[in-house]
């Protein structure tokens, strides 16, 4: 039944967004040559044919299949949809255009058809259908609020896991998935009632309740002690047509990010699998590379001027070294432009081993260097790190190794950080979060970042760094 419910919908999803990509054809033929008649381009209209309408639905409800987008979304936020319908028009568009271009004897012979009319086209359907799907989809959570298209659920386990399934059920009542009653996993349990949902039995009556309760789907949120009783229970769920969901008793917080996979049928669990391998971490290291020869191209000359001055302001290197630790606890030299006085081997041991290593002895700074930290300028040089591969443009700052020591014995899941590139600047150094900034709080930033990469949110940090790099009351 459930099944069947799930095809209305989609029917109905199908159906409007069918409606509202042919209408956006007439629309856009209507605005660009009525509304927009004396929009002249490229010189004269060579025609006011108007793209044809019946290629337009099959054409873009066969890319939103491709790309998965009417799959039941009951536990997903909205812009996740959003996204899906953006890059559904965008793919969808440019084949249209391919479709009548390859096949325009066979579609439109004799006809030129006008390029704004695409663009005014693509733009109605990326609105029509983003209006259309988030008015239904507050149509279901509004019907589904007042008890209408309800999924009852049993969960199978009474312990920390199972209660907290039920509390995100319930402030999730918006997805329909209505937690019903709770099967015990512990023998001989005396247990009536918990998070006020009755507890109707153990897992020997499992067959019997199913059949009196009925329920639509089955949460099993057992203790991992008991994980050898789920394939057992999978024989008994097997007789029922319901959805089974299996939640891991795990520490949720030191989940970098989790996805389910198989490998030649055997299924896969990933929960610390950086989101940066595959194409992500292509992408990120080709964007590493073009945007760092594109910032040593503009910053070149000034990188020059700085060398010499620092070369000129006293005796010692141009560029300051220090072992730092990167993705998979790799060390390398990182690079910065030298802004202290030089010291003595003897002196430099010493300082090591006092809390001024840890601060930088502002005593030491020379009046260039001064400069050259306030507006984060001797940083410049790790763009070489990023060519080489140390470091990326974005992501958490390198440690030295006795910090990443100190912080991994201290913070349980600090080494999550260690699942990517280092970065010149990322989300807690455009927060402020540098130089005696709490390790654990950095974490929490760089534990943000890792879980919702993203080109676009590499872009957005990129912004933030330019506007705080002349204001950034943290830098010294």
């Amino acid at each position: 039944m459930l099944r069947e419910r799930h095809q209305i919908f989609l029917s109905l999803f199908v159906a409007s967004d069918a409606a509202i990509v042919t209408a956006s054809a007439w629309g856009a033929w209507w605005i660009r040559f009525r509304l927009m008649e004396d929009v002249m381009p490229y010189g004269a209209i060579v025609d006011d044919h108007m793209i044809p309408f019946w290629t337009t639905a099959p054409v873009m409800l066969f890319v939103a299949a491709m790309l998965h987008l009417y799959k039941p979304r009951r536990d997903e936020h909205f812009l996740r949809e959003f996204k899906s319908i953006l890059r559904t028009t965008i793919i969808g568009s440019i084949s249209l255009v391919a479709v009548l271009t390859l096949f325009r004897n066979e579609l439109t012979p004799g006809v030129t058809l006008n390029n704004l009319q695409f663009v005014i086209w693509a733009v109605l359907c990326l609105v029509g259908m983003t209006i259309n799907h988030y008015l239904l989809r507050n149509m279901l959570k509004w019907a589904r609020r007042r008890g209408f298209n309800i999924r009852p659920v049993a969960i199978i386990g009474t312990g920390p896991t199972g209660q907290q399934i039920c509390r995100t059920l319930r402030l999730n009542s918006w997805t329909g998935i209505q937690p019903s009653f709770f099967i015990t996993h512990e023998e001989n349990s005396d247990l009536k009632e918990l998070e006020g949902l009755p507890v109707c039995g153990g897992l020997d009556s499992l067959d019997d309740l199913l059949k009196k309760e009925s329920p639509s789907g089955v949460f099993i949120a057992m203790p991992n002690a008991m994980a050898g009783r789920i394939e057992d229970l999978m024989t008994v769920l097997g007789n029922y047509p319901m959805d089974v969901r299996v939640v891991p008793d795990l520490t949720f917080r030191f989940i970098m990010n989790m996805n389910t996979s198989d490998l030649d049928g055997v299924p896969i669990l990933s929960i610390r699998e950086s989101p940066l391998n595959g194409w992500g971490g292509i992408l990120k290291r080709f964007l590493d590379v073009m945007g760092s020869l594109s910032a040593l191209i503009v910053f070149g000359i000034p990188m020059l001027v700085m060398a010499v001055l620092i070369r000129l302001s006293g005796p010692g290197p141009v560029f300051f070294r220090q072992r730092r630790h990167t993705a998979n606890g790799r060390e390398f030299s990182i690079f910065k432009f030298r802004t202290m006085r030089e010291l003595s081997p003897e002196q430099a041991a010493a300082e090591e081993k006092s809390e001024e290593w840890k601060r930088g002895d502002q005593n030491r700074v020379t009046w260039l260097g001064r400069i050259l930290r306030r507006t984060s300028l001797d940083e410049l040089p790790q763009l070489l790190n990023v060519l080489r591969g140390d470091m990326s443009l974005v992501g958490p700052r390198p440690l030295a190794a006795g910090e990443v020591a100190d912080a991994r014995d201290a913070w349980q899941g600090f080494m999550l950080r260690q699942n990517v590139r280092s970065g010149i600047t990322g989300w807690a150094q455009v927060h402020g979060l540098r130089g005696e900034a709490s390790n654990r709080i950095r974490l929490l930033y760089d534990l943000h970042y890792i879980r919702n990469w993203s080109v676009l949110f590499d872009f957005w940090i990129v912004l933030l760094t330019i506007r705080r790099i002349f204001k950034d009351p943290s830098a010294q």
